[in-house]
């Protein structure tokens, strides 16, 4: 039994032994900004132990905030295929029935028209140099193009054709020879260039990244009474124009086909449909995209119908796949009257 004296010892040891155990058992915190060594818990900033302040974020600038850029949902794209659509009528369009429930708009298909100048959707008939009545292969081409294509990829078309136009030496008339005409208003190459390029630009200045893809043509009814070579010969100027003028040495160029009916009523268009048929094996990088038989409209063996016409969506896409590859032919010709041309300006 414990003496008086012993009492007052033995209960300061207990208590010493009970602040021991204390200070094992509950750990004191470090203070913010000193975590040991390992610690993965985060360390609270000044401002944020103080609440939320407004502060300048480094956040990149959201599209919507930063002005209208091209957006990648459906029926918007963020990258342009420019394609020119030169010719004579087939080309501009005579296709029919057309318009209407036959052609609902596309918001992946453009124009930049020759009249209406300026970047927008494309419509049925297109805006062509002349005044179109019905669908275009250009048209037809661009949406099997596009089943080919990524989603944030559209079509701008061109329209550049005229019917009833042909390669000719009159000065005084549209034309389609190079360095011909004396008045600017008639030389439809230069016209389809200028038109091409304003097309291409207005497309860049709404956002677009803008690639020039191809030329396609259809043309030749009118030339029915020049021999073979002669149209050759003038063709391939034409397209050794389009190529220096664009920029582009490489660009495919997809000539059409006449229509069977046609060829077989006027004999000398199988001279053109000829030189058609032999471009591929001229000059590189161009194709041919073959016509139907029996796709005419009623009464006519000159104009394709809605058949024909969407049967040369179809070719002409091959067509442009042939001419993609079509690198085993020496490079377009350039004559000495298109060097004289070439030299007058860009």
């Amino acid at each position: 039994m414990a003496s008086g004296r012993s009492r007052p010892l033995v209960a300061l040891l207990w208590s010493l032994l009970v602040v021991s155990l204390l200070l094992v058992l509950v750990p004191v915190s470090p203070p913010q900004g000193d975590l040991p060594p390992g610690d993965p818990r985060p360390v609270a900033s000044p401002s944020e132990a103080a609440g939320p302040t407004l502060r300048e974020s480094t956040e990149p600038t959201p599209p919507e905030a930063a002005g209208p850029t091209p957006s990648t949902q459906a029926g918007h794209t963020a990258v342009v295929h420019v394609f020119l659509a030169a010719g004579q009528s087939n080309m501009s369009g005579r296709g029919l029935p057309s318009g209407g429930a036959y052609d609902p708009a596309d918001p992946r298909i453009f124009q930049y028209g020759a009249k209406n100048r300026t970047f927008r959707a494309a419509t049925v008939p297109l805006d062509m140099h002349d005044s179109a009545t019905g669908i275009s292969p250009a048209t037809t081409f661009a949406r099997e193009y596009l089943k080919t294509q990524p989603r944030n990829v559209s079509v701008l078309i061109i329209p550049a054709a005229h019917g009833a136009t042909l390669f000719s030496s009159a000065l005084d008339k549209l034309t389609w020879s190079v360095g011909v005409a004396a008045d600017p208003k008639f030389d439809l190459p230069a016209l389809a260039v200028a038109q091409t390029r304003e097309g291409m630009a207005a497309a860049k200045a709404a956002g677009y990244s803008v690639e020039l893809k191809g030329i396609l043509w259809h043309q030749g009814e009118s030339n029915s009474s020049i021999s073979t070579s002669a149209y050759a010969a003038e063709l391939d100027e034409l397209i050794a124009f389009f190529r220096s003028r664009l920029s582009s040495p490489k660009l495919p160029f997809i000539a059409g086909g006449l229509s069977p009916e046609g060829i077989a009523a006027t004999p000398g268009l199988a001279n053109i449909d000829k030189a058609h048929r032999e471009t591929p094996s001229r000059v590189a990088y161009t194709g041919f995209a073959k016509a139907m038989a029996g796709g005419v409209n009623q009464g006519d063996r000159t104009h394709f119908s809605r058949v024909g016409i969407e049967f040369f969506g179809k070719t002409y896409l091959s067509a442009y796949r042939q001419a993609i590859g079509n690198t085993g032919r020496q490079l377009t010709p350039i004559t000495h009257r298109t060097l004289m041309v070439f030299s007058a300006g860009s």
